[in-house]
């Protein structure tokens, strides 16, 4: 288990990532070592009673001279599934820790 009672996370099983952080109870943005940012979100399944991961990264998009920092959905890793959303965003950091994309 990546997440200890505390709600600490342990890196050592996290290779791939260098910061994370909670920003709502089913949602957490987390730092690569690539240098990307993904927020995942645990979403639940009105149809199964599970709850699915859904990630975005943040990219900047400039519009006339102006930059936005904007989240965007990524297809990059593949989603992950649970029965609650802690076990669904604990099995998601590790499936962004293993994957790298530049």
């Amino acid at each position: 288990m990546a997440i200890s009672v505390d709600g600490r996370l342990d890196f050592s099983l996290l290779d791939g990532l260098v910061a994370a952080y909670q920003v709502g109870p089913q949602t957490v943005a987390v730092e690569t070592k690539e240098g990307r940012e993904v927020r995942i979100t645990a979403k639940r399944d009105l149809s199964t009673g599970e709850f699915v991961s859904e990630y975005e990264r943040r990219s900047t998009l400039t519009v006339a001279g102006n930059a936005y920092q904007v989240w965007a959905r990524t297809a990059a890793y593949q989603p992950c599934h649970a029965d609650d959303p802690d076990a669904c965003l604990e099995a998601a950091m590790q499936e962004v820790s293993r994957i790298q994309v530049l």
